[in-house]
């Protein structure tokens, strides 16, 4: 035992003099605060769909056992350390993950810069249900440094790197590398309001398959007023660049994105609009690479929340219009959601029940439609119960069934997980 808490104990203070010595020194000084946990769990995703017109059920399961443990340094340390080993046992794999980090605080307390890394890796087990999985191990490294923090805008610098390596790569899951760079401004301590104006580039590269090596040039936006009272809004956008290395093998491509939301008094409630749009430009259409463009619209009212539940009942519409055939389609549907956070619960409900359109022009495809009209219905479920100082139930849903237009095109995909933690 003495061994195990010792282990990451040496990692942060090897990482820590790579940082600068001053770090070591405070690191070797400081107090380490050490708690530990044993949480057994249970997930399943189980999906239902037609086959040669009978119903046909996939499933996986798996009962594990996940060890963990966290230290951290004092939280007004000027070098502050985090540092998260796991081992988890299952019935279907065998999983390792360590987490660490380090920001330098010079107040004791607005980090000016945080360096974090995560290393994991997956064995799974002889007969396992994850047919198309193998072995795999991937780790990332990320950094983000903020100067002049204190005025109305301040410069920031992020680089991050990651990898992930397959014992059995195939076209399904070829070895990955990436690494990006970016540098943008930013609200200050002192602005009122919370925006972002930044640049990125990035690469990455398939060893197997160099030929769909990548490089990326970003520009995001982000924007937001949120006031104690009156109207509020938040507005993010992007704009990405990505050009493939062999353009015969893989279209380049141009993607945007624009999110929007507005919120406002409206008596006991609150209004909200809010809208997203993305789309695809290809530099060349063909195959699975067609020119899309997808818009989503909700109307709702809001109410709740400042002690006690949250609740929200809107409607949605989204339509995507596709250049490839039988692919467009206009969606309407009625959604709700329900947020509690309390000293012992913690709950997130959301429900949407609607119908899905196609565009009728597909019934042209001698083929036939490769998709047909559906209702559907999506739930989702997030609880946290704190049973005790040191006993909590962790728990995740979701639901997705859908009715076709077509019997043998009925599906239906379920995710549950249900974890029961002590912390010693």
């Amino acid at each position: 035992m003495t061994r195990l808490r010792m282990l990451p104990h040496a990692a942060a203070l090897g990482a820590a003099a790579w940082l600068g010595g001053g770090a070591v020194a405070e690191a070797r000084a400081a107090p380490w605060q050490w708690s530990a946990s044993a949480s057994p769990g249970y997930d399943t995703f189980v999906q239902r769909y037609s086959l040669a017109l009978e119903d046909t059920v996939e499933a996986v399961s798996e009962f594990d056992l996940t060890l963990g443990a966290e230290g951290r340094t004092p939280p007004d340390s000027r070098h502050a350390w985090t540092v998260r080993p796991r081992l988890s046992a299952g019935s279907e794999r065998t999983r390792g993950q360590l987490d660490w980090e380090y920001a330098l605080r010079p107040d004791g307390r607005s980090p000016v810069l945080r360096v974090a890394g995560s290393a994991q890796a997956v064995r799974y087990r002889d007969g396992t249900g994850y047919d198309l999985s193998s072995d795999h191990a991937e780790g990332s490294l990320t950094a983000r440094w903020l100067l002049a923090r204190g005025g109305a805008a301040a410069w920031e610098a992020r680089a991050s790197a990651s990898t992930l390596r397959y014992a059995d790569p195939s076209e399904l899951e070829p070895r990955r590398d990436d690494w990006s760079a970016g540098f943008a401004a930013v609200a200050g301590a002192a602005a009122g309001d919370r925006w972002r104006a930044g640049l990125k580039y990035g690469r990455r590269s398939y060893p197997d398959t160099t030929e769909i090596d990548r490089a990326t040039l970003g520009l995001d936006l982000a924007w937001s007023h949120d006031p104690l009272d009156g109207p509020s809004w938040q507005l993010d956008g992007r704009s990405e660049r990505r050009r493939v290395r062999v353009s015969a093998v893989r279209p380049s491509a141009w993607s945007h994105a624009l999110a929007a939301e507005v919120a406002a008094p409206a008596g006991a409630l609150r209004a909200v609009a809010a809208a997203s749009l993305e789309c695809w430009r290809y530099d060349d259409e063909w195959g699975a690479y067609a020119d899309q463009t997808r818009l989503e619209t909700r109307a709702a009212v809001r109410a709740g929340g400042v002690f006690g539940p949250l609740w929200e009942l809107g409607a949605v519409r989204e339509s995507l219009d596709s250049h490839a055939a039988g692919e467009s389609y206009a969606q309407w549907g009625a959604c709700g959601g329900l947020e509690t956070y309390g000293e012992a619960l913690t709950l997130l409900l959301t429900l949407e029940a609607g119908r899905r359109d196609y565009d009728e022009a597909a019934g042209d495809d001698p083929l036939g439609a490769l998709y047909t009209d559906f209702t559907y219905v999506e739930v989702g479920l997030n609880l946290s119960w704190t049973l005790s100082d040191r006993l909590r139930l962790d728990g995740m849903a979701q639901y997705l069934p859908e009715s076709h237009a077509a019997d043998e095109d009925d599906q239906a995909l379920g995710f549950g997980s249900l974890r029961l933690g002590y912390r010693f």
